[in-house]
C-alpha cells in the first residue's frame, strides 16, 4: 500500500512522492530519524511550532530529514491538484498531554481495535497518530465507478466518504479505546510529520472499518406528499378521510339531539336548550377522538347552535377538550410555563404553522376546514393571532407569541422538496423532459440530450446533491423577437413554483444577488446581450459558486446558505458570446421557428422522471469534459469575431518547418502587427497572447526561446 511523502527544506514543500507504507514504517523504527525527532519535540515544547500550507514546518534545517506524510491519497508530479489514488486511509489524532507514558497507554488500547492499521507517537511527543483502514459497508466506491466522472466529482464523493468515516471512527475509538480525539475537517492533504517510534504498532492485515453511508435524501421528511398533474401540492385530506370525519361528527350530533330530547329539556328556553345540546355534543366529540378545531368549525356551521354565537361555541368545546399539559395541571406551573404552554396549545389547535426555509419566513393557515392556501405571517396577521388568543383567556402579549413563532419550535419546511417528494413515480412511458425540450424548434441535434442533463442538474441543485460545486451550465436560447423563447423559460417550473422564478437579475447590488442565489430556483437572464461585459463576467463567476453568504435583515452577521439557483438565458443577438475560450459555461441553441407552448405540460411526470433518475447511482447530472469540448466546438459559431483574430490570420500562417527564423515570440508578433495597424488598434501583449491561444497554433522552443512557428503570408 502506498501513501504520499512530502519533503520540506527550510519551510518550503517539495513535489509529493508516492512511497510504500512498509518503507515509511521501517524508517520510523530506525535510529536515523531519532536526532531530528528529538530536535522537533524540543522546539515544540518551546512553542516554536508553526503551521503553513496545511501542515507543520519547522525553522531548523535538521527537520528537513523528516518529511510530511499524507495518508488519505497519493500524489505525483502533477502536485496536490490531481490525486493519483484514494487510499481509504483515515488519520486520527489522539492528544496525550502527559507525554510518553500516556502515549504508550493509548497505543496499547488502540492496538486492540481490529481496524487500526498503524499507531505511532507524534513527533511532538504529546500526541498519538492512528491510521485506520475504512470502507463503505455496502462495498461501493463511488469515486472509482466506471461512469465518466470528472476529478472534481470523484474527489467530492471521496471527501464525503472521509467525513462519514471520521464520524464513525471517532465514536468507535472513544468507546473502545477510551480516549478523546482532536477532530477537524478531513482533506486529502491532511497528514502529519514523520516521527521516530521504535515501538510503533503496525498491522498490515487490519480489517476495514465498515462505514455506514449516511442518507442524503432530502425528500424523506415529506413522505406521503401528493401533487396534481400541474405540480401543485395537494394540501387537503382526501375525500374518504373528509367523509369519515363528517360522518362521525354527524353521529355525535344526532346522539346529542336524541339525548337532549327529554321532558326536562322542553321546559328550558331555546337558548338554554341549545347550550345543553352543545355541551353534550362537545363531550361526545372529545370521547370519539375527533379534532377539536374541526368539530368547532362544524358546530359553527350548524343551525342548532348559530344563535349562541362563535365565542360561546368555541369556549364550550375548549372546556370539553381541556386537559393537563403533559399530565400536569396548571396549578403546578409557574407563570412563564403556563403562558408558553397556553400559546403552544392555542396555536397548534387553531392554526397550521411552518417555517419556509427558502423564503426565510413563517407561513400559516387557519385549521378550520376551509383548506385555505398558506400565507406569510405578516405583522397584521400576528396581531390578529394575539387578539384571538386573548379572547380564549390567554395572558400573553404579542412579544410572547412572537418569540414562539420565531423559534425552532416551528417546523422547517422546504416547498421545493415538498413538490419533488409529492410527484410520485415516473411511469417510464415517455422521456417527458426531452419532450419539453423539443417544443423549441432547432437544428442542434444534441439540444434535447443537453437540456435533459441541465434539467437534472437544476433539480440536483435544489436537492443539494453536490457538496463542492453548483450547476454551472446556462442554456442560451437565441432567436428573433416573438418566437416565444421567453415563454419556454417561464414554463419550465410548474405554476405553484413560479414565485421561485425570476425573469432577470440586477448585478449592481451584490447583497441582492447573493440573496437571489439562495432564494430563487431558476433565473432567466432575459436579453443577455443587454448586459454589460462587466455584468456578464459577474454572471460567469456566479455559475461556479456552491454556497452563498447571506445577511439577514436587521442583522450584521453573514451565514453560509446552499446555492439554490440555476440559470437560463435568452437573446436576440446571433453572436452573444465574446471571443475567447471561456464559452464552456453556455449552451447556445438557435430557435428556427415558433416555440410550441400549446397543450398541457405534464409537470408531475417531468419532475418524477428527474427524481427517479437522480436516485440511480450511475446517473450523470453534470457536463463531462467531453460534453464541454463538444459544447465549446458548437458555440464557436456564436462567438464575436475578434479583430485581432482576423488580422493575425491575414498576416501569419502556421508552418511545420521548425526553424529558428520561423519561431515568433509574442512581442515580435506585436511589432509586426504595429506595421499594419494604427497605434490605437495594436493589442496588448496579454490580449495578443489570449488570441494566439485561441488559434491553437503550434508552439515550440529553441535555445530557451519560446514562441509560435509561423510564416508571413
Amino acid at each position: 500500500m502506498k501513501i504520499t511523502k512530502v519533503r520540506t527544506q527550510l519551510g518550503e514543500q517539495h513535489m509529493p512522492v508516492s512511497v510504500e507504507l512498509d518503507d515509511v514504517v521501517a524508517r520510523m523504527r530506525s535510529e536515523t530519524t531519532k536526532a531530528a525527532a528529538e530536535t522537533i519535540a524540543a522546539n515544540a515544547l518551546l512553542g516554536r511550532l508553526v503551521t503553513e500550507k496545511g501542515g507543520p514546518h519547522y525553522p531548523l534545517g535538521g527537520t528537513d530529514r523528516l518529511p510530511y506524510l499524507l495518508f488519505s491519497a497519493t500524489f505525483g508530479r502533477n502536485g496536490f491538484e490531481q490525486p493519483r489514488t484514494f487510499t481509504q486511509l483515515l488519520l486520527l489524532d489522539i492528544p496525550c498531554p502527559d507525554g510518553a507514558r500516556q502515549v504508550e497507554e493509548a497505543k496499547q488500547r488502540v492496538a486492540q481495535v481490529p481496524y487500526t492499521l498503524l499507531a505511532f507517537a507524534g513527533v511532538s511527543g504529546v500526541t498519538l497518530k492512528v491510521v485506520v483502514r475504512c470502507a463503505y459497508a455496502d462495498g461501493q466506491e463511488p469515486w472509482n465507478t466506471s461512469s465518466p466522472q470528472s476529478l472534481e466529482v470523484r474527489t467530492s464523493h471521496y471527501l464525503t466518504f472521509l467525513r462519514q468515516a471520521q464520524m464513525t471512527a471517532c465514536e468507535l475509538y472513544r468507546v473502545l479505546a477510551q480516549c478523546s480525539l482532536t477532530v477537524g475537517e478531513p482533506s486529502l492533504t491532511q497528514g502529519c510529520r514523520m516521527s521516530h517510534d521504535p515501538q510503533l504498532y503496525y498491522q498490515p492485515q487490519a480489517q476495514a472499518l465498515p462505514v455506514v453511508r449516511l442518507s442524503n435524501n432530502a425528500l424523506a421528511a415529506y413522505a406521503g406528499t401528493r401533487t396534481d398533474d400541474d405540480g401543485t401540492v395537494i394540501w387537503y385530506p382526501d375525500y374518504s378521510e373528509r367523509k369519515r370525519l363528517q360522518m362521525e361528527f354527524q353521529t355525535c350530533l344526532s346522539k346529542s339531539i336524541d339525548d337532549c330530547a327529554t321532558p326536562e329539556a322542553e321546559k328550558l328556553s331555546i337558548d338554554e336548550q341549545a347550550e345543553h345540546r352543545l355541551q353534550v355534543l362537545a363531550d361526545y366529540c372529545q370521547k370519539a377522538g375527533l379534532p377539536e378545531e374541526s368539530c368547532t368549525a362544524r358546530a359553527l356551521w350548524t343551525r342548532h347552535f348559530q344563535l349562541l354565537g362563535a365565542d360561546a361555541i368555541r369556549k364550550t368545546f375548549r372546556t370539553a377538550y381541556k386537559k393537563p399539559y403533559n399530565g400536569r395541571p396548571q396549578s403546578q406551573m409557574n407563570e412563564k410555563e403556563r403562558i408558553i404552554r397556553f400559546i403552544e396549545d392555542f396555536l397548534s389547535r387553531r392554526y397550521q404553522l411552518r417555517y419556509n426555509t427558502v423564503k426565510g419566513i413563517t407561513e400559516f393557515r387557519p385549521n378550520d376546514l376551509n383548506f385555505k392556501q398558506w400565507a406569510p405571517l405578516t405583522d397584521r396577521q400576528l396581531k390578529s393571532l394575539v387578539v384571538e388568543e386573548m379572547k380564549e383567556g390567554g395572558e400573553s402579549w404579542m412579544n410572547d407569541i412572537r418569540v414562539y413563532l420565531e423559534s425552532a419550535h416551528i417546523q422547517d419546511y422546504n416547498p421545493i422538496h415538498e413538490l419533488l417528494a409529492g410527484v410520485g413515480e415516473w411511469d417510464g412511458k415517455h422521456n417527458y423532459i426531452e419532450d419539453y425540450a423539443r417544443r423549441l424548434p432547432t437544428r442542434y441535434a444534441l439540444w434535447p440530450k443537453y437540456f435533459h442533463r441541465w434539467f437534472l442538474a437544476m433539480v440536483a441543485q435544489a436537492l443539494d446533491l453536490n457538496s463542492d460545486f453548483g450547476n454551472s451550465m446556462v442554456p442560451m436560447i437565441i432567436g428573433e423577437q416573438g418566437t416565444q423563447k421567453t415563454q419556454f423559460c417561464n414554463h419550465i417550473l410548474p405554476p405553484s413554483m413560479r414565485e421561485y422564478y425570476m425573469k432577470d437579475i440586477k448585478m449592481d447590488n451584490a447583497e441582492q444577488v447573493e440573496r437571489v442565489l439562495g432564494r430563487m430556483w431558476l433565473v432567466n437572464i432575459d436579453e443577455y446581450d443587454a448586459k454589460t461585459p462587466r455584468e456578464q463576467a459577474k454572471i460567469k463567476r456566479l455559475l461556479t459558486e456552491k454556497d452563498v453568504q447571506v445577511r439577514k435583515m436587521r442583522s450584521d452577521q453573514y451565514t453560509m446558505t446552499p446555492r439554490l439557483c440555476s440559470f437560463i438565458a435568452t437573446t436576440n443577438d446571433q453572436t452573444p458570446l465574446p471571443a475567447g475560450d471561456g464559452t464552456r459555461r453556455y449552451l447556445c441553441v438557435e430557435v428556427t421557428g415558433m416555440v410550441d407552448m400549446s397543450g398541457h405540460i405534464p409537470y408531475r411526470q417531468m419532475y418524477a422522471q428527474a427524481v427517479t433518475e437522480l436516485q440511480q447511482r450511475d446517473c450523470i447530472y453534470w457536463f463531462t469534459s467531453d460534453d464541454e469540448r463538444e459544447i465549446q466546438k458548437h458555440n464557436s459559431q456564436y462567438q464575436e469575431e475578434s479583430s485581432v483574430f482576423s488580422v493575425l490570420q491575414g498576416i501569419f500562417q502556421p508552418t511545420s518547418e521548425h526553424k529558428r527564423e520561423n519561431l515568433w515570440q509574442v512581442k515580435d508578433i506585436q511589432k509586426e502587427l504595429a506595421r499594419h495597424l494604427r497605434t490605437t488598434d495594436i493589442p496588448s501583449l496579454k490580449t495578443l497572447g489570449l488570441t494566439l491561444k485561441q488559434l491553437h497554433w503550434e508552439r515550440g522552443g529553441n535555445n530557451g526561446i519560446r514562441g509560435y512557428y509561423l510564416k508571413l503570408k
